[in-house]
């Protein structure tokens, strides 16, 4: 039986610790635009810590890749551009390709029922806010790859968690195109749940193209209106 709130432990953090979850919050809810340059000087005071503690955290930011250093003891945003987004999508493809494949090698092992259970929570959040669709849409993707038990591609995949919310939010502010949340997974949800492992991974890798499409559209448009007020519009992509 799962544990309630009240019977949860308590989580022991670091300040540098809770520096890092506040700075990533502000970056993958847009409250940091890409390319913002950060000093530590800044963030100490805002954060009411001391400088060294700041720093930790940016390390801690960098090696999951939403930070970059900048010369000068300066640091900025990670960028957001075409190639970018191609990078995160195209990671995600293989990562929860695999796992659909290793879920359809398995049948009837009983660890489907998380997915079930996630898909369900799609529908009730295409009415809701970002963060319900967030929750639904990111929760139903991650269930799959929890699902295989497989820690070293839970591992790979959870690096790369914040990036995928990070593009995620920023595509439902900027280029809202969204499909609806349960008729645009019901089919990759049949496939992983019944089909043979070339069908789920295929089914996997057709419907992360229609979301990479779909973000690259949004995010030409986007630049091609000028309307945005981060410097990542003007960059150039960085070469593959």
């Amino acid at each position: 039986m799962p544990l309630t709130d009240d019977q949860q432990p308590i989580e022991r953090l670091s300040l540098a610790d809770m520096a890092m979850r506040r700075l990533r919050g502000d970056i993958v809810h847009g409250r940091l635009a890409p390319d913002e340059v950060l000093t530590e000087i800044a963030l100490a005071g805002r954060l009411g810590v001391g400088r060294g503690t700041v720093r930790t955290a940016l390390f801690a930011l960098e090696a999951d890749e939403l930070v970059v250093r900048a010369p000068y003891s300066n640091w900025r945003v990670a960028s957001l551009n075409e190639q970018v987004i191609w990078e995160i999508y195209t990671l995600r493809e293989a990562l929860e390709g695999l796992a659909a494949r290793i879920l359809a090698e398995r049948p009837g092992d009983g660890h489907r029922q998380p997915i079930a259970a996630a898909f369900a929570k799609l529908a009730p959040a295409e009415a809701g806010s970002i963060d319900d669709r967030v929750a639904a849409d990111l929760g139903f993707h991650r269930a799959i790859v929890e699902a295989t038990g497989h820690r070293h591609l839970l591992k790979r995949y959870g690096g790369l968690s914040s990036k995928m919310e990070w593009l995620y939010r920023w595509s439902e502010t900027h280029w809202p195109s969204r499909f609806p949340l349960e008729a645009d997974h019901r089919a990759l949800f049949e496939v992983v749940m019944h089909g043979t492992p070339d069908e789920a991974e295929r089914a996997v890798r057709a419907h992360i193209d229609l979301s990479l499409a779909a973000d690259l559209d949004g995010y030409r448009s986007l630049i091609s209106r000028g309307d945005t007020d981060s410097e990542f519009a003007n960059r150039t992509p960085d070469p593959a």
